[in-house]
């Protein structure tokens, strides 16, 4: 079913309403208590292609996937991690983006359909998978706000924009979209707000106003109950209702983005490589909400996978999983 939602002026101050139409003996140490700190799970990373799994209690590497970076446009992590979900463009398709769900434990192909955008005819799409793995949201594009369909491609929300007081303001292409355990979503607005929508999000509250000239790239925990996110080139936390924000990291370099344990407990941080954010290496800190220094600190352990001589290099989405 086609949800199309009109204005309602909801959130704070009641002014919303959603609309439609380096080497490691260089750095910290950290690494005591065993391999990577006796840390457990795997850490899963890409470079150019492939996507490689690190073993933490072995600090071994492998090749869990690799794409086609020709057509390949995104993948997304089940919040059970049984799947993958992948987006591409077809060679000679020119009006519908491939989505395949994918099985972790074989690659097998679970689904797989052709999304047709609402608008226009975007083929370079970032889709995510919802926490019960029935429903697929795509980030906003030029022509489109956030898309909700399900595993047939068929659109059951289209979301265009937010009225902020009288004003409408449209979905933006540089802004987030997050799944919440509960299949809310969290989102990004006009680089000044974030906000939250419950289903069947025809209503919306206001999370936080962000003050900053430069933030994004936010990620959730697994229990739904803390973001990490970069405001001015630095990791910050805070909670999933927008209080006790707190930044935790500080480097002479920067910080891209963190992603949470699986337990919370920690974040494994990329850290910007040279003078620009193209690629970045990996290390971990403790999520305690103390500020931990990334050049010298000595709770920040350097991920760097047995046999390797330099640290590895990464270009695309990081995971933690069990």
């Amino acid at each position: 079913m086609n949800t199309k939602v009109k204005a309602i002026a909801i959130g704070l101050a009641t002014i919303f309403g959603i609309w439609s139409c380096a080497k490691k003996d260089d750095g910290p140490s950290g690494n005591n208590g065993g391999a990577n700190g006796g840390l457990t799970g795997k850490l899963i990373y890409s470079f150019v292609g492939n996507v490689y799994q690190l073993d933490l209690q072995t600090n071994r590497q492998s090749t869990y996937f690799t794409y086609n970076t020709y057509g390949f446009n995104s993948w997304d992590m089940s919040w059970d991690e049984q799947f993958r979900l992948a987006t591409e463009r077809e060679a000679g398709v020119f009006d519908v983006a491939k989505v395949t769900l994918i099985r972790n434990a074989d690659g097998t192909i679970v689904d797989e359909f052709d999304y047709d955008s609402p608008y226009g005819t975007n083929t370079k799409i970032a889709a995510l998978l919802s926490h019960d793995n029935t429903k697929v949201m795509y980030h906003p594009t030029f022509d489109n706000g956030i898309v909700i369909t399900d595993l047939d491609g068929n659109v059951l929300t289209h979301l265009e924009g937010v009225n902020v007081g009288t004003d409408p303001v449209a979905f933006g292409i540089s802004d987030e979209v997050l799944w919440l355990p509960d299949n809310s979503i969290l989102f990004t607005l006009d680089e000044r707000y974030i906000a939250k929508s419950d289903p069947p999000y025809n209503s919306l509250s206001l999370v936080k106003e962000m003050p900053y000239t430069q933030w994004g790239n936010l990620r959730v925990n697994k229990q739904g109950t803390q973001l990490a996110l970069m405001v001015s080139n630095h990791i910050y936390v805070m909670d999933i209702d927008g209080g006790n924000l707190r930044q935790v990291t500080e480097s002479s370099g920067g910080e891209i983005h963190a992603d949470f344990s699986p337990d919370g407990n920690h974040l494994l941080v990329a850290k910007k490589i040279g003078p620009t954010f193209f690629y970045w290496n990996l290390a971990v800190i403790p999520n305690d909400g103390q500020l931990h220094n990334m050049d010298s600190g000595k709770e920040v352990i350097i991920i760097q996978p047995e046999g390797e001589n330099t640290l590895p290099a990464v270009d695309g989405g990081t995971f933690w999983i069990e």
